[in-house]
């Protein structure tokens, strides 16, 4: 069809510049027709090209903005990710942190107890050393006795007065 209307104009344009006899004053006609015909021919051979450039680089925009979105939502996507996981990494260490002061208690009372039954066993242990050392004191003291008596000839002593003699000397 365009070649048809291209044609058309050519035969036109071609028979207003074959009737030449009179001489007018202007030319508007045949440069307003050369024109169209100029613009058509340029239509006809720049249309396309340049229509499919735009829709190329439409699309393209197109594409980039699809891509960009797409690239947009994945790093939403990995932000609210990153976001729950620093939540519960937040809540795992408040529970170790209370889970940690817990153990802290527990350990802190068996480290109460285990030193409240070490000083029991130790003022135990001291009061039978001390039993321990009054009773080999009151040995050595009463042995002692018994050699100065049994030494000293001259103290005749029946076994009365012998035996009163070291209750005395013990106690």
């Amino acid at each position: 069809m365009s070649a048809r209307v291209l044609t058309l104009l050519a035969l036109s344009a071609s028979a207003m510049f074959a009737s030449g006899g009179a001489e007018h004053g202007t030319d508007i006609i045949p440069r307003t027709v050369n024109f169209l015909i100029f613009a058509a021919i340029l239509y006809y051979l720049v249309a396309e090209p340049v229509k499919n450039f735009f829709k190329n680089r439409s699309a393209t925009i197109a594409a980039s903005l699809e891509e960009v979105q797409q690239k947009l939502k994945l790093a939403k996507e990995e932000r609210q990710k990153a976001q729950n996981e620093l939540e519960k990494a937040k809540q795992l260490a408040s529970e170790i942190g209370e889970t940690t002061k817990k153990e802290i208690e527990l350990l802190k009372e068996q480290i109460i107890k285990q030193t409240e039954q070490e000083l029991a066993a130790l003022e135990k242990s001291f009061v039978e050393n001390m039993e321990l050392e009054r009773r080999k004191r009151i040995r050595q003291i009463t042995k002692e006795v018994l050699e100065e008596l049994f030494e000293d000839k001259s103290i005749d002593l029946d076994k009365e007065h012998f035996v009163n003699l070291i209750v005395k000397k013990v106690a």
